[in-house]
């Protein structure tokens, strides 16, 4: 009788363990650690990823939207002389580059991205993912929900700018994965740049539970996915840009640090490989993950204008 109690209360102890620990990996999923507006601009003026003066030269305006889940996504029109001239008196159609930040981060991590964009005369929106910055709060999803959000920023293109569009969606990491999965669901981007993102969730979560975690995927991996389901209503094993990538037409640059092992540069490289036609790879030395543009500004910007000119500018 005592032995049969011990191996009861092991056996509950074990249980809690293993559901605590596939707890805290469904968090890390759905609730990350992010950084208020005023403290991730902050640091992305430490960091260099943003430029004080050259930001507050851009002609910006902020507003919100709704979403279809009952949060508002706080967005930034963000203009140049050249862009703001562009979009009020477009000489061809009205040129829109939507840009889609990482995972933690919030719309002040693109701005170096930005620039480039608002270099060659093109409108930069911007805005705060769900669960990041000052959009409301919701499970963040890793691309899942994400890709509908950015539907409905490019809705709102159409409704306010008209038909005539020319949209180029960027995104970094999960805005990657973002702006990949939206490929599958919306045909209106004329090209898209995909920045250190990843193939495949499920695939991704097994890799960083072995390199930060020391931890199989079984059982751990299983009784996550289905907390994520239960709580926030999606199988994170259907989050796969890679299947946006192989069902979609539409021009994709892909890039990725060589040395990045958050994110292993093989995912961008299995999805460049996986994807027919319209696309170019550019896998950038000496960075780490999202480290692409910063340690190589000017092969970076030197890739993307290539790009731009083979598949936006026509």
């Amino acid at each position: 009788m005592k032995l049969a109690i011990i191996i009861i209360v092991s056996i509950l102890i074990l249980l809690i363990l293993l559901i605590g620990l596939s707890w805290v990996l469904a968090n890390v999923i759905l609730k990350p650690e992010v950084l208020d507006s005023d403290r991730l601009y902050q640091r992305e003026l430490e960091n260099g990823r943003l430029t004080e003066n050259l930001y507050q030269s851009w002609i910006k305006t902020d507003f919100n939207l709704p979403s279809r889940y009952g949060y508002t996504l706080s967005c930034q029109l963000i203009n140049n002389e050249i862009s703001e001239e562009q979009l009020n008196n477009p000489s061809g159609k009205i040129k829109i580059a939507i840009l889609c930040h990482g995972y933690t981060c919030g719309k002040y991590s693109t701005m170096m991205y930005a620039e480039l964009f608002l270099k060659r005369g093109i409108t930069v929106l911007t805005y705060d993912h769900r669960n990041h910055g000052s959009s409301g709060k919701a499970y963040t999803s890793m691309g899942y929900y994400e890709k509908y959000d950015l539907q409905t920023v490019i809705d709102w293109c159409y409704e306010t700018y008209g038909t005539n569009l020319a949209i180029v969606t960027q995104g970094e990491s999960m805005g990657a994965a973002t702006v990949l999965s939206h490929l599958a669901i919306d045909g209106r981007v004329r090209c898209s740049v995909a920045d250190c993102g990843f193939s495949n969730l499920k695939e991704l979560t097994k890799y960083q539970l072995h390199r930060y975690y020391h931890l199989p995927a079984f059982p751990f991996l299983y009784l996550a996915a289905l907390l994520i389901k239960l709580r926030a209503g999606f199988w994170f094993y259907d989050v796969a840009p890679i299947d946006g990538v192989m069902q979609t037409n539409v021009p994709v640059l892909f890039i990725h640090g060589e040395e990045d092992h958050f994110i292993p540069v093989t995912m961008t490289q299995k999805m460049y490989e996986a994807k027919a036609d319209k696309k170019e790879l550019y896998i950038a030395p000496n960075a780490k993950h999202a480290e692409a543009c910063q340690k190589n500004r000017k092969e970076y910007k030197e890739v993307l204008d290539e790009f731009l000119d083979q598949y936006y500018f026509v």
